[in-house]
């Protein structure tokens, strides 16, 4: 019979052991009394219970024992996520031994031969300066409107924060920043190492912010990290530095600025473009009246309107030439490469540019706009002058660089219109033909295209008359012109134009004669040019010498650039055609009181041109609108082109600015070919000149005349 397993659980439990030969038993162990807690001896004593032990009661928490082990709990996760994310958006932080070292573009200097500096470009640093050697009103500017908190947070200023963000509530919109000036310099270190850039607001690029402002503050001292921040943030026009902004604005050093200009200075961090002293001297000087405002609030200075007073009394901003010289600084600077390889040298360049001359170019071309420009419905104009060599004198290329850097002489492709038709009539000449060679005005009809003549033409051909090439050419007739086109090719126009330095596609259809071919202003003065440089080809140029800071010459201009493209022969005779274009035709409103030679053009309502030269200087005037908008019907080259081309030409003739000086010689008026009813019917610019004295191409005085322009 089975035995029953002995009970493993009860009162008494069993225990196990081991015997003699290794048998195991079991024995009990003795009951052990328990043990009564008090409070059980004093209920039984009571008599209460009948000996039953009573339920054991929960221990009751306190409320505020509850909310502080919550908050420990909460802080100790807190703290470990805070961590977490402190080491995974800093492991890719750059090391923070690069702060000190500049990592700086090469600098490039562009210079008149005088000296005077037009454009500076690269970045551009000074001299290393501590804070303790600069005056204390530097600092107090960037802090009271900067970080006005900076000497008594950590780096990151949490006050500074809800300020901030209360104000921009109340405000409903960003008016105020929270970003401290070590924050800022976290910021600019960050950028210039490559991993954000300017217009990065993310999340990532905030907490990184944020955690090398801590790192700075504990490796650096607050006089170290100002010293850091002035020598290193920018401060516009390519200076870097406290220092480079002094010298670039104020022509001196930072250790001598006022405090005005301190206030000047601080405040171009907010946009360093836009608050700029040299371009925008109102815009500085609010902006300078807003950090001294700040200044004196924050207990800095006793009254802002007394410094205001004096900065504005005493200010020494660095002397200024106008905007316009920029547009030539910016196309020097982007044909260096052409020249020599840019590398980490600072490059100093040598221009031709002529600050007298660019100045009257200037003067000339928007004033004339200011003038006309409304009844003409033309908004921008262009002007380059240059040597009969292609040595760039003066470049307007705009009416205000600030507004738009876009280079209305070397960027824009317009289609020039008659302008374009001096390459017909030397293409004829050097076909055979000469200046007296007759073309019909018989309307020219190619498929369904049929090119007009301007304004109210009386055709010639139905009299059974011609006309002259030089005639032709000084009335702009369309009809005579494509005709010649058409009898010498359109193919042999174009390589004419091409050789005398038109670069780009050219239209080879007969559309071609009339201007249908887009090209600079800079490009059609320097091919028209040739023909003042007695034939030889003009390549236009800016740049005369490049060195380093140390004086190696890395480049030197050589006279070896030019070559013969038109025969001497047909360069006379267009220059005999030209002249009488200016004397006699269109371009009358640029007449000299010396030899003047030149071609107008109009591109239907949308450009209007005029390219004319003397013995010594090459100029052409462009006017339309960027956006190709038409302008008024009567905004041809024979207006504003040709008055601004006049108008900048006396200017710089009455001062004997050109090398060579004027020709003091008699000018001529209408060719005895031509009579006052023909002139009537191409000049828009009002009544005629009086009658004087007529030449004709077979008097001596004449072709002396046209012998000197032809060289």
């Amino acid at each position: 019979m089975t035995k029953k397993p002995p009970k493993l659980f009860g009162f008494e439990r069993p225990t196990l052991s081991f015997g003699e030969e290794g048998k195991r038993t079991y024995t009990r162990s003795k009951p052990q009394p328990k043990r009564r807690a008090s409070n059980e001896k004093s209920t039984r004593k009571s008599g209460g219970g009948g000996g039953r032990r009573p339920p054991k009661q929960p221990r009751r928490r306190s409320i505020k024992w509850v909310i502080f082990r919550l908050f420990i709990t909460l802080g100790i996760w807190f703290v470990s996520l805070g961590l977490l994310g402190v080491l995974w958006f800093s492991y890719d932080l750059p090391d923070i031994n690069r702060l000190q070292a500049t990592a700086r573009r090469p600098s490039v200097t562009i210079m008149t031969t005088d000296g005077t500096v037009i454009g500076t470009y690269g970045d551009l640093y000074e001299d290393m300066i501590r804070v303790e050697e600069l005056s204390p009103y530097i600092p107090q500017a960037l802090m009271a409107i900067e970080d006005r908190r900076f000497y008594s947070h950590f780096g990151v200023d949490i006050i500074g924060l809800v300020r901030a963000a209360y104000t921009n509530y109340r405000a409903d919109r960003v008016v105020q920043g929270g970003s401290t000036i070590t924050q800022q310099l976290a910021k600019n270190f960050l950028m210039t190492q490559g991993l954000y850039t300017h217009n990065d607001r993310s999340l990532r690029r905030k907490i990184q912010e944020a955690i090398m402002a801590v790192w700075f503050e504990w490796h650096f001292t607050k006089d170290q990290i100002m010293t850091i921040y002035l020598n290193r943030v920018y401060f516009g026009a390519g200076t870097y530095g406290v220092d480079a902004a002094a010298h670039k604005y104020f022509k001196k050093s930072a250790r001598q600025l006022t405090v005005y200009e301190a206030a000047v200075i601080a405040g171009l961090l907010k946009a360093p473009s836009r608050y700029s002293p040299t371009a925008h001297p109102e815009r500085a000087r609010a902006r300078a009246k807003v950090v001294l405002d700040q200044m004196q609030e924050a207990g800095y200075i006793r009254s802002a309107d007394e410094y205001l007073r004096q900065g504005m009394a005493q200010q020494n901003l660095a002397p200024s030439t106008g905007n316009s010289h920029q547009f030539f600084a910016d196309w020097v600077y982007d044909s260096i490469p052409n020249y020599v390889t840019i590398t980490d040298r600072d490059l100093v360049v040598i221009v031709t540019l002529d600050l007298q001359m660019q100045k009257k170019g200037e003067e000339a071309a928007l004033s004339l706009l200011a003038e006309m420009g409304k009844e003409l419905k033309t908004s921008e104009i262009a002007l380059v002058a240059m040597s009969p060599d292609g040595a760039v004198r003066a470049m307007v290329g705009g009416k205000n660089y600030q507004e738009s850097q876009f280079n209305r002489v070397t960027q824009a492709f317009r289609q020039p219109g008659s302008a374009w038709k001096p390459f017909v009539y030397l293409a004829a000449l050097e076909y055979g033909m000469t200046p007296e060679s007759r073309v019909s005005d018989e309307p020219v009809t190619v498929g369904n295209w049929t090119p007009r003549n301007f304004g109210k033409h009386k055709y010639r051909y139905e009299d059974g008359e011609d006309y002259s090439l030089k005639e032709a050419i000084t009335k702009s007739v369309n009809s005579c012109t494509v005709r010649l086109a058409q009898e010498v090719g359109t193919r042999r126009v174009a390589e004419v134009a091409r050789r005398l330095g038109i670069s780009g596609k050219i239209v080879t259809d007969l559309s071609m004669a009339i201007g249908t071919t887009g090209t600079t202003l800079l490009e059609l003065t320097a091919a028209i040019g040739t023909f003042a440089n007695n034939g030889m080809s003009v390549w236009p140029y800016g740049i005369l010498a490049i060195r380093d800071k140390a004086g190696n010459i890395l480049y030197q201009r050589t006279s070896e650039f030019s070559s013969p493209v038109v025969d001497l022969k047909y360069v006379k005779q267009m220059n005999q055609m030209l002249i009488s274009a200016v004397n006699n035709g269109t371009g009358r409103a640029a007449k000299m009181h010396f030899p003047v030679a030149g071609k107008t053009g109009s591109n239907g309502d949308f450009d209007a041109w005029f390219v004319g030269y003397t013995p010594d200087l090459v100029a052409g005037v462009w006017t339309g609108n960027d956006n190709f908008k038409p302008m008024a019907k009567k905004s041809t080259g024979a207006r504003l082109p040709a008055r601004t081309w006049g108008a900048f030409m006396k200017l710089v003739y009455d001062d004997n600015r050109l090398p060579q000086g004027e020709l003091p010689v008699e000018s001529s008026e209408m060719s005895a070919e031509m009579s006052h009813e023909d002139v009537d019917e191409i000049s828009d610019d009002g009544p005629i000149a009086p009658r004087s004295r007529v030449y004709t191409e077979t008097d001596d005085e004449f072709e002396r005349l046209v012998n000197q322009i032809a060289g």
